[in-house]
């Protein structure tokens, strides 16, 4: 029996999004594929956040081997962009896990169209990245050129400090990486900064 996850997200609760309606829809598509749902987790947050608490629980039920399949209504419910989707996929898979969204039949790991799919998204989301990359060396030098100092302060937000301590005390707590994301500044100055606080 295939032991499905069911993951949903909105950006908010006050203005007719609801999560539920996602979740309904996910069973739904779980009774008709004849999954057994194991596990069902939900954010109210904009999919722009780095960290959702929902998303990492998740992903500790993948981890702990005790989902077969992720499934999520539409890509752009769980990442932030097709790199971070890509980053994503990689991951379930490490774990033995699928990815399906069931609003993109295309997108589904559980197929071999699916993957498939994904492998050419990942072609095109290299070329994307580099094309960029360029840009910005390009940008670069043309400041350098200029005179224009590069680089920007690594000062902390030390208001953001409490929001530091709740990501890294949440089950299972935050790198400092993804803290670093979400609130600015460096891995290794939030470490030391949260370890000085306590």
């Amino acid at each position: 029996m295939t032991r499905a996850l069911l993951y949903a997200r909105v950006s908010t609760a006050d203005k007719g999004q609801d999560w539920h309606a996602q979740i309904e829809e996910l069973r739904a598509v779980a009774k008709q594929r004849g999954w057994t749902v194991a596990h069902e987790h939900y954010d109210v947050t904009s999919g722009a956040r780095a960290y959702r608490i929902g998303l990492e629980q998740a992903l500790a039920n993948c981890r702990a081997g005790n989902v077969d399949v992720f499934a999520a209504v539409a890509t752009d419910r769980i990442a932030r962009s097709v790199r971070n989707l890509l980053d994503l996929v990689e991951e379930l898979e490490s774990f033995g896990v699928k990815l399906s969204c069931t609003r993109e039949g295309a997108l589904d790991t559980t197929t071999p169209q699916g993957r498939a799919f994904l492998q050419v998204r990942a072609v095109f989301a290299e070329l994307e990245r580099n094309l960029t990359s360029e840009r910005v060396r390009e940008g670069l030098a043309v400041r350098r050129a200029r005179g224009v100092k590069l680089g920007k302060p690594r000062t902390l937000d030390y208001r953001k400090l409490a929001r530091a301590r709740e990501l890294r005390a949440a089950a299972p707590p935050a790198s400092w990486s993804t803290i670093a994301r979400e609130l600015g500044g460096t891995p290794g100055a939030w470490s030391r900064a949260v370890s000085r606080a306590v």
